[in-house]
């Protein structure tokens, strides 16, 4: 939920081209029905999570997997409208599938068996289609790593020479695997039903969104299952979680009388931030507003030196996400760190992103070849919500002034790792006296800036003070866990977050129009 669909298609490059077949392919034909209780999505499932790029992450080079509780039948074919049961395989079987020429090839019990490019595994009989997992073993998850297992069906698509796999799942159980994943189970009962609602709700409206409006629809998915949408199976299922999804079972948030755009984040700094602000290439939402997280609530952000006061204030009191340790953070940078850094970041952002990187002066694109950094000179916030969020960073050095836009970005650019730099580790200082070392990219997007300039005026070092988690748009999660301890109930944290929406059962909802 977190990655850009225009990032990803940068990514995936000129590829892109091949994958409109997938669709055809993968998706079996099936009516828009309207939203119900019982409907299924599809997950398009990664081989390793949080890889850099989109074959790296989603292809699996081969798979293998064991079939558990129930034996599976595997039909095969050379799409989804034209399959023929292939073989039958008994639970506690190995299955390992590799690709040949384009096509599956299936080995079991000392067996091969050659099949067509899409491959469909689910339960034999009906009535177990609850029962049965599919353990992947080729693959982990969490920590301590272990190989996740998957109910429902199985998708495989032979894609170059390896496999894509997309399960589809009935959305109670896909919720049962996101939850845990995305908030934690020791997190308040409401909090919890609330974040279910979210998630349920964020997933129906991408099953509804049509394909030019969703990237996964070209793979025969309404989502993938990492952070990039929800993340999926990263975690065992909880009784906690189950129970939050129980109580919340079929209600969704609605405007207008369709599905919101539920986003969710895990830490605000004190506000949460406007949908077109943070991402300006969406349209305004009345229920994606800046929402004040604290009580008495703080007055809005006005000018750079306030800023820097704000952030520098790391005294939680009154504040709804103070529980967090990344409710006030902070980075320390030298100019050699920065412009090691930025000499990578500056192009590559240039490259997925060129509309939100700007050269006001017609300097020399980092998108070119003979791209050259120079040396920093200084970093300037060129806008920001009145909740302290970036909108626009400025970077000038020696060859040119360069002004990136939009969340993502920002926090990309600056990313305090020394798999960047060559040099020692980097410190990310949490509020809570812990310390990460080589964070990804900067916690959040909220940020004040503070200098120390050599005798001449030369620029040293540059430290980030900031807060918050994540993008800032929609719900907080540690802000709903503290509203939960507050006496909230889950409709009134929904609320909370999302004004003006409703809170809806399923059965209510009119059709849609969900193209397949």
């Amino acid at each position: 939920m977190r990655m850009t669909r225009m990032s990803l298609l940068a990514l995936l490059g000129s590829a892109a081209a091949m994958l409109g077949l997938l669709a055809v392919l993968i998706s079996p034909t099936r009516p828009s029905p309207g939203l119900s209780n019982d409907q299924t999505l599809r997950v398009l499932l990664s081989y390793r999570l949080g890889a850099s790029d989109f074959e790296s992450q989603h292809v699996f080079p081969s798979l293998e997997l064991t079939p558990l509780n129930e034996p599976l039948s595997l039909k095969s074919g050379p799409d989804a409208q034209h399959l023929s049961l292939a073989l039958s395989a008994l639970p506690q079987r190995p299955l390992r599938f590799t690709v040949q020429n384009g096509s599956i090839v299936a080995a079991v019990d000392g067996q091969v068996y050659p099949l067509g490019s899409v491959v469909l595994l689910q339960a034999v009989l009906p009535e177990t289609a609850g029962i049965i997992r599919y353990r992947i073993t080729s693959t982990t998850r969490g920590t301590p790593p272990a190989n996740p297992e998957y109910p429902g069906r199985l998708w495989l698509r032979a894609f170059n020479t390896g496999l894509l796999m997309v399960n589809e799942v009935g959305m109670e159980e896909y919720l049962k695997r996101v939850v845990p994943s995305e908030m934690p189970p020791f997190f308040h009962p409401q909090a919890l039903a609330a974040q279910a609602v979210a998630a349920r709700t964020y997933a129906y409206s991408r099953m509804a969104a049509g394909p030019e409006n969703n990237f996964w629809k070209q793979f025969g998915a309404d989502v993938d299952d990492s952070v990039s949408e929800q993340l999926y199976n990263a975690t065992p299922t909880h009784p906690a979680t189950d129970a939050a999804i129980a109580a919340s079972r079929g209600q969704i948030l609605t405007y207008g009388g369709q599905p919101i755009q539920a986003y969710f984040f895990s830490t605000s700094p004190g506000s949460t931030a406007p949908l077109e602000e943070v991402w300006p290439d969406r349209n305004p939402q009345p229920y994606l507003k800046a929402q004040a997280q604290a009580s008495p609530v703080p007055g809005a952000i006005q000018g750079e030196a306030a800023a820097l006061a704000f952030f520098k204030n790391w005294n939680r009191q009154g504040y709804y996400d103070g529980e967090s340790s990344l409710f006030r953070w902070k980075v320390s940078l030298s100019r050699g760190e920065l412009e090691a850094i930025l000499s990578k970041t500056l192009p590559a952002i240039a490259k997925a992103s060129p509309e939100f990187v700007e050269t006001p002066e017609g300097a020399l694109s980092p998108n070119t070849p003979d791209f050259k950094l120079g040396t920093l000179q200084k970093l300037i916030v060129q806008g920001r919500t009145l909740g302290g969020f970036v909108t626009g960073l400025e970077v000038q050095t020696s060859s040119g002034r360069y002004l990136v836009r939009r969340e993502s970005n920002i926090r990309s650019l600056i990313r305090p790792t020394k798999a960047l730099t060559g040099g020692p580790d980097i410190g990310l200082e949490r509020s809570n006296g812990t310390q990460s070392l080589n964070f990804p990219t900067l916690p959040s997007a909220a940020f004040a800036l503070e200098e120390e300039r050599d005798g001449n005026g030369g620029l040293q070092r540059v430290t980030f003070w900031g807060g918050g988690y994540g993008h800032g748009v929609g719900m907080s999660q540690f802000g709903a866990n503290y509203l939960g301890k507050m006496g909230r109930s889950y409709p009134q944290i929904l609320t909370h977050f999302y004004p003006g929406s409703s809170l809806t059962s399923l059965p209510s909802i009119p059709a849609l129009n969900v193209p397949r």
